[in-house]
């Protein structure tokens, strides 16, 4: 009998027992499951060294927000999912989970969120016996609380919501403002006042620019921590930093390898003893590591890391990595933001209109225009302009990565045929027919002997867009799709389109087709003038023409025209606000060389040159062979684009410009 006792007493002890309380980091190891969905791998998740303190911060009941600034791939999307569990699991409430558009909230929700509830048995039980009619892709009941997932972009989905956790994902890529109810992650944050200490806010993402980058602001204003790791020769805890990666010459004779690969073996150099580690001896650095705050703490934790922590990648990969994107201002961007999680800084210079004039090259420009043979395709912009009432054009010949010439560039105006003093407006169709016939009809001359016709003319709407629409139904028009694509079919098309405040593409969106049907069917394509100005003052100030005449990619030639040009293209400069937001300021009234510029390039990523395979552009270089017979038009085929399944269609008569 007492034994029974006994036995019954063990069992209510254990009813009466408390909670099993375990930080993030111990949970997530004992109850969330890695589906092959989203992970390499299905199991129980095992985490890293340095990620047990990002995990724990979650936990920590003196955590009220927690910001991570890390590059790609390296635990922030892991870490939101194993926050979502455990809110689920242990501690419910309301979750909502900001994306930067909507189609971003149905992708976490379909290939992260669902697999995840499926592979967690402590989850599955939870979840999947949901049969709340409120339930959808984007919103799910538990006991105890609720997630929605909802983009950063509509200010309804932010209002009416109390909620206690907040999940805000890659906020570096939401826009400035929720339509005019302004921030979207202070319009978030204000959904959680009601919780007080309880609440739980959560940044992550990759940073971006300097002065803009909404995660490097967070974690501004948190305590800094960042990862120290011990050398694994003299103990010397020190901050992984890509300076101290060493490959080739930089390396000991000894440690070079015999077959003079670049970069080859790869070692990483202690900063105090200068003795080098190997990536074995890295990786077990790494899960050695402090985490060590710079700031004080307030209930803000903040985390940084780059992937010369990460144990998925070699030092030899990010080397190699390294040295393919310095080649491109571009893609060096990409591996200082997205491989290292430093800020990109720029100084808002403007590019040097003297500099810039001084190295102009001898080439013919203009009617008569000898386009260089790396040139392979023709793009026209055009801007329209009041006050004189006039067009100006510009012609750019682009060739492979980005590199381009300016072929011609010409302002057109017509008078009054009874009186010669006055120039016609903007709408008298006179004007555009000497476009049509100045510009768009017009061949050029290639280097091979072969002509080239314009491919597409982009024509900025201004403030008069009904000319411009008169002007584009005389003409081809590109192909749309329904996933927002754009083809360009068909020679000497033309696209109307507009600027507007994308700072992160060059094609920043179509108008719809139900908008274009009040056009008579007319899609209006927008332009990130921002980012196309970046782009371009980039190039033009860090890239120069190869003096022995070798391509350089992304490099903008220049023939001899006058100093004006130069005044134009270089007119504005870029003004970082104390909001964050990038304004473009005048420091020269006349900018029409510069909006030209942009169209341009813009016009160059309509066409779908950004990603042209190399048998598109063997296929140019194909049509450009050098004739036997300068001067004389020659028959081409038109290369299709990578996104088009048909085949080249053929064309007789001149050079195409495709």
């Amino acid at each position: 009998m007492n034994s029974t006792v006994s036995q019954l007493t063990q069992q209510w002890a254990k009813l009466f027992k408390p909670p099993e309380r375990l930080s993030l980091s111990e949970w997530a190891e004992k109850h969330f499951y890695l589906s092959t969905q989203f992970a390499t791998r299905n199991g129980l998740v095992k985490l890293h060294g340095w990620q047990r303190e990002i995990f724990d911060s979650f936990t920590d009941p003196r955590t009220t927000e927690v910001s991570c600034m890390l590059g790609i791939q390296l635990t922030k999307t892991l870490f939101i999912q194993a926050a979502i569990a455990y809110v689920i699991a242990e501690d419910p409430g309301p979750i909502l989970l900001l994306e930067p558009k909507e189609s971003d909230a149905q992708t976490f929700s379909k290939k992260r969120l669902k697999p995840m509830l499926e592979a967690s048995p402590k989850l599955r039980s939870v979840m999947l016996n949901d049969t709340s009619k409120d339930s959808t892709i984007l919103s799910k009941d538990f006991p105890g609380g609720n997630i929605t997932a909802v983009s950063a972009l509509v200010p309804g989905n932010l209002a009416g919501r109390t909620i206690r956790y907040l999940m805000c994902d890659e906020t570096d890529k939401y826009e400035l403002s929720a339509g005019k109810a302004g921030d979207p992650i202070g319009l978030a944050k204000g959904r959680t006042t009601n919780f007080g200490s309880l609440r739980k806010i959560v940044q992550t993402c990759s940073p971006t620019e300097q002065g803009t980058s909404r995660i490097a602001l967070a974690y501004d204003n948190s305590d800094q921590r960042k990862p120290w790791v011990p050398c694994p020769k003299c103990g010397h805890f020190q901050i992984l930093k890509f300076e101290q990666v060493k490959w080739g010459e930089k390396l000991p004779k000894e440690l070079r390898g015999t077959d003079g690969d670049v970069p080859g073996p790869t070692f990483y150099q202690c900063v105090s003893c200068e003795k080098f580690w190997n990536d074995i001896e890295r990786r077990k650095a790494c899960e050695l590591t402090q985490w060590r705050a710079e700031r004080p703490f307030k209930g803000h934790a903040g985390f940084w890391i780059s992937h010369l922590y990460s144990p998925w990648n070699s030092l030899e990969d990010l080397a190699t990595d390294f040295l393919q994107a310095k080649r491109n201002r571009e893609t060096l961007k990409v591996f200082i933001t997205e491989r290292l999680a430093e800020l990109w800084k720029e100084d808002g210079t403007v590019p040097d209109d003297q500099i810039l004039y001084e190295r102009r090259e001898e080439y013919a420009w203009g009617q008569d225009a000898v386009v260089p043979s790396r040139g392979l395709f023709l793009v026209a912009s055009v801007d329209v302009q009041e006050n004189p009432p006039r067009l100006e054009s510009s012609v750019f010949a682009f060739g492979r990565e980005r590199e381009c010439w300016l072929i011609d560039h010409q302002v057109i105006h017509c008078h009054a045929a009874d009186r010669a003093e006055t120039l016609l407006p903007v709408t008298a169709p006179e004007l555009w027919a000497e476009l049509d016939r100045r510009v768009l009809q017009h061949q050029y001359l290639h280097e091979s002997g072969n002509w080239m016709s314009i491919w597409l003319m982009a024509v900025d709407t201004g403030m008069r867009p009904q000319p411009v629409y008169d002007f584009v139904l005389r003409h081809p028009q590109p192909h749309y799709n329904a996933a927002g694509g754009i083809s360009v079919p068909s020679f000497r098309s033309v696209v109307p389109i507009k600027g507007n405040d994308d700072q992160y593409k060059i094609v920043s969106q179509i108008s719809k087709e139900t908008a274009a049907r009040n056009r008579q069917n007319i899609r209006i394509v927008s332009i990130g003038t921002p980012r196309c100005k970046t782009v371009i003052f980039d190039n033009l100030r860090y890239v120069k023409p190869d003096p022995d005449g070798k391509a350089v990619p992304d490099c903008w030639h220049f023939p001899k025209v006058e100093r004006a040009y130069f005044e134009g293209l270089c007119s504005e400069r870029r003004v970082i606000k104390a909001d964050g937001s990038v304004v473009w300021q005048k420091v020269n009234p006349r900018n029409e060389p510069l909006d030209l510029a942009v169209y341009a390039r813009a016009a160059y990523s309509m066409v779908g040159a950004d990603h042209f395979k190399e048998a598109t552009w063997l296929e140019f270089e194909r049509q450009l062979k050098p004739t036997d017979r300068p001067n004389v038009p020659t028959a081409a085929k038109m290369p299709t684009q990578p996104s088009q399944p048909r085949a080249p269609q053929r064309r007789t008569g001149t050079y195409s410009g495709f």
